[in-house]
């Protein structure tokens, strides 16, 4: 609802929305909530508390824990186990739910869960207060009663903390993007925070994540919160801004910041307006993206602000919204808050080798199973070519030189055709392949 006179929320409900492609969507009556007399597409959770990423589960042999999901659950006392973090709820439908008869999970106010099946275990990640504020912990589960403790998983470091300044400078100076409307002074400037001021800010932290399976590693939409200035007048939070980055793990315990650390998704422009724009400030992804064939399709929540952003001022004094230009009272008053979007991309499409004139990559040794070499490559406009040599890089008869596998397409699945032959002449060997690449993008590469 419009966060305006009218728009404070009276119940908590959820709606469910169906669609054949991911892109056009449907609502159908569930004749469980009214609204205003009405059947609507809306339901409600035990106890009223919030949901958090249902995954379905088609291998569950009982069909009532065919949907799961978390509850988020708050104590009265102080927070620990078993009163206040999340609980595994599981539902037969998506949206008749009961709590599942296990200890709740300890956490903050946010959490992501996940669902990996090639190792049939689910993977819930819980927000907690770490050196460099929110961070997140993980605890697994193969049957979702009984779960792992909890350990930490993903926090942002020295890097991130260092980078920080620059990516809050680069946002305010910038008159193309939104900005948080409480903002302290740079710390260069030498400003001295008053005591008062409990939340740090100036700085990077992961305020959520979305982490999934992909083929043999672990990839992550990392939610990265950088807060600029204390909520006034209560104080009690930060306001700031969120942006999307990629991260990457095999262990689970060691990452590779992919792109830079650069934004995997960043905000929608200010040239596109206030109504309707609803990812200029915070951005929140979903747990995975769906397989669309060549490409992958990643759901984020884009919401206009983290505090009010038109009945203050920058001091948190109020403002009377008498003051605000038609498009903000459009904003603020008949306007909602929250919008769901996506964003697609190139299946394997994460990053990619690029090379204008032409360049060359050897991998390491490796062994090839099958009997097709598979790449995925945009050569549309230049060449690729593919040799395989053996361990100490000397060229293997019938896969270089003339019998190259030579690729001029943009394909996300193209076989490597060497002379004719296929690599199932080379199972058992340790090879190299080497990529040349010449006005072209190499994006993956696999054995089928």
């Amino acid at each position: 609802e419009a966060r305006g006179v009218k728009g404070r929320y009276k119940e908590k409900a959820y709606g469910i929305a169906v669609s054949d492609d991911g892109l056009n969507w449907e609502k159908s009556d569930l004749g469980i909530v009214q609204y205003e007399g009405k059947d609507t597409n809306w339901y409600t959770t035990p106890g009223d508390e919030r949901l958090w990423h249902v995954i379905h589960d088609p291998d569950d042999e009982d069909d009532r824990r065919r949907y799961k999901g978390l509850v988020k659950v708050d104590g009265k006392g102080p927070s620990g186990h078993g009163t206040s973090g999340h609980q595994p709820v599981i539902s037969a439908d998506g949206y008749h739910w009961e709590k599942v008869d296990c200890p709740i999970l300890p956490s903050g106010d946010a959490g992501t869960l996940t669902y990996d099946r090639g190792r049939r275990r689910y993977m819930a990640l819980m927000k907690y207060q770490g050196p460099n504020g929110r961070t997140y912990n993980l605890s697994t589960s193969e049957d979702y009663v009984n779960w792992s403790p909890l350990k930490h998983i993903f926090g942002t470091d020295d890097q991130d903390q260092r980078e920080a300044l620059d990516v809050i400078r680069k946002r305010i100076a910038n008159p193309a993007l939104a900005k948080p409307i409480l903002v302290e002074p740079d710390p260069a400037q030498g400003f001295t925070r008053p005591a008062d001021y409990k939340d740090p800010v100036w700085r990077a932290e992961c305020y959520n994540m979305g982490l999934f399976p992909y083929e043999d590693v672990y990839m992550a939409i990392l939610m990265i919160f950088y807060p600029t200035g204390q909520s006034l007048p209560s104080r009690r939070n930060t306001d700031g801004f969120h942006l999307l980055q990629l991260g990457m793990t095999r262990d689970l315990k060691t990452w590779e910041r992919l792109g830079n650390r650069e934004p995997f998704i960043g905000p929608s422009p200010l040239t596109n307006g206030l109504v309707g724009n609803y990812d200029r400030l915070q951005l929140q992804p979903t747990n995975v993206p769906i397989d669309a064939g060549d490409r992958l399709l990643f759901y984020y929540e884009g919401m206009k602000r983290r505090v009010p952003q038109h009945d203050i001022w920058t001091d948190g004094s109020p403002r009377d919204l008498s003051t605000l230009s038609p498009e903000e009272q459009a904003d603020w008053l008949e306007d909602t808050h929250t919008g769901i979007y996506v964003v697609d991309l190139r299946k394997d499409g994460f990053v990619s080798l690029d090379a204008s004139e032409e360049g060359s990559l050897l991998t390491a040794p490796l062994s090839l199973a099958g009997t097709q070499l598979m790449v995925n490559a945009d050569a549309s406009k230049g060449r690729v070519t593919v040799e395989i040599l053996d361990e100490q890089s000397h060229p293997i008869e019938g896969f270089a030189g003339e019998d190259a596998a030579n690729i001029s397409e943009d394909c996300v699945s193209v076989v490597a055709q060497f002379g004719g032959q296929g690599i199932g002449l080379l199972s058992g060997r340790r090879v190299r392949l080497r990529f040349t690449i010449q006005s072209a993008s190499v994006f993956s590469f696999w054995s089928a």
